[in-house]
């Protein structure tokens, strides 16, 4: 290891230098604290023995600049001083030396210093060695994190592409939604579409969870719930007779899913679906759940009531068996279909939100447009919860009956 002798005393600096010779060290040295500068500055050596009073610059003056120095490594100094007021001491330490040896110096207490110096070098080295793999481990994390997040985002705008972006213009019926993922990437989906002239599908779906594996299961089911005729969809299918095609029933199309996708033993995953299609002719609306909530009807002069269906979520048993209802629906009536991420809000007691909240609430509004009353129930749920952001993905969509 390379130490730097700054000494103007001739003979005290031979001395140093012989001793450092003969315990292995390579020795540079210098007469004073300005030739000593130039010579670090040239090339840093670990270890700096110095001597406090020197003429030109004395050791003090010299271990401020080599601290002032932007260095790769730490350097380790000590200082040489006949100086014993601890006052002095102190303001050596505060300028930037590690160690003291008095003058004139016993070399075994000078061999000390310096095994102790060498010690505490390959600590910094270490610690240096540490901290670069860190932070290079550290840059590749935060990579990979910058990476995921800009997928995240990109699987978060296909996501947002398969949900419907404006309601259908259809006479007689008026639709509005709000959904709120509590992720980038939601277990939540719905959609609103036209089968054909006079009828509407209309779905609203919660898979288990949230986040990427449920995003996964939703994106896909999506694609099987396509009101687009062709061999993948369940909703619509080609017919020989007029006019070309037939519309699946709402249990039919939930049957299909079960047999299709069994609860997974892995993860627990599940979905629950609502579906249903309402005839703009007849007003008639044909459901069937699969262990969704209830939806809320408003009718138009009388109070909110709660449909619910007792059901099974679609993978819970092989070969289940749904049934198919109706909803009688006029002018002026309102029907509210939701995930529970609404109706299991809950409060900093964990107490529910619940769906007779959410009924007054819809009934209090049922004078103000159909999309105002969605905002009210959402605002009246994110105060419950004393946060913008729920625990669950939460959707509402809402059908009202128009006068023909």
């Amino acid at each position: 290891m390379k130490v730097l002798i700054v000494e103007d005393e001739p003979v005290s600096r031979k001395k140093l230098e012989h001793f450092l010779v003969r315990w292995g060290y390579e020795v540079v040295t210098a007469r004073n604290g300005r030739e000593a500068l130039r010579l670090f500055q040239k090339e840093p050596v670990p270890i700096v023995i110095t001597d406090w009073v020197m003429p030109e610059m004395d050791g003090l003056e010299l271990v401020n600049a080599i601290r002032q120095l932007d260095l790769p490594e730490y350097v380790y100094i000590i200082m040489l001083t006949a100086k014993s007021d601890q006052k002095d001491l102190i303001t050596g330490l505060e300028v930037g030396a590690d160690e003291f040896v008095s003058k004139p110096f016993n070399q075994e207490e000078l061999r000390a210093r310096l095994n102790s110096g060498e010690r505490i070098l390959k600590l910094e080295k270490s610690l240096a060695r540490n901290n670069a793999e860190l932070k290079a481990a550290n840059e590749q994390l935060q990579a990979a994190n910058r990476q995921m997040k800009l997928d995240l985002e990109a699987a978060a705008r296909i996501q947002a592409s398969i949900l419907p972006a404006e309601a259908p213009d259809i006479k007689g019926v008026r639709f509005s939604w709000q959904f709120r993922p509590c992720d980038e990437l939601a277990g939540d989906i719905f959609n609103v579409f036209k089968l054909d002239e006079k009828q509407i599908g209309i779905y609203v779906l919660d898979v288990s969870g949230h986040g990427v594996p449920a995003a996964l299961l939703a994106f896909s089911l999506s694609q099987m719930l396509s009101p687009i005729l062709d061999q993948a969809s369940i909703l619509k299918k080609y017919a020989n007779s007029p006019p070309g095609y037939r519309i699946s029933p709402p249990q039919e199309v939930l049957i299909h899913l079960n047999n299709r996708f069994q609860i997974d033993t892995e993860n627990g995953q599940f979905f629950t679906l609502l579906y249903g299609i309402f005839n703009t002719e007849t007003r008639i609306f044909r459901f069937a759940s699969a262990g969704h909530p209830g939806m809320i009807l408003l009718p138009f002069e009388d109070s909110a009531r709660l449909v619910q269906i007792p059901s099974l979520p679609i993978g819970f048993l092989e070969n289940n068996q749904y049934e198919e209802h109706t909803l009688q629906l006029s002018p002026g009536d309102r029907l509210y279909l939701y995930s529970d991420g609404i109706s299991e809000a809950e409060n900093s007691e964990r107490e529910l939100f619940g769906v007779q909240k959410m009924m007054k609430i819809l009934e209090n509004a049922r004078n103000a447009p159909l999309e105002n009353s969605l905002t009210s129930l959402f605002d009246a749920v994110e105060d419950w919860a004393n946060s913008k952001s729920l625990k669950d993905d939460a959707t509402l969509l809402a059908i009202e009956i128009t006068p023909s």
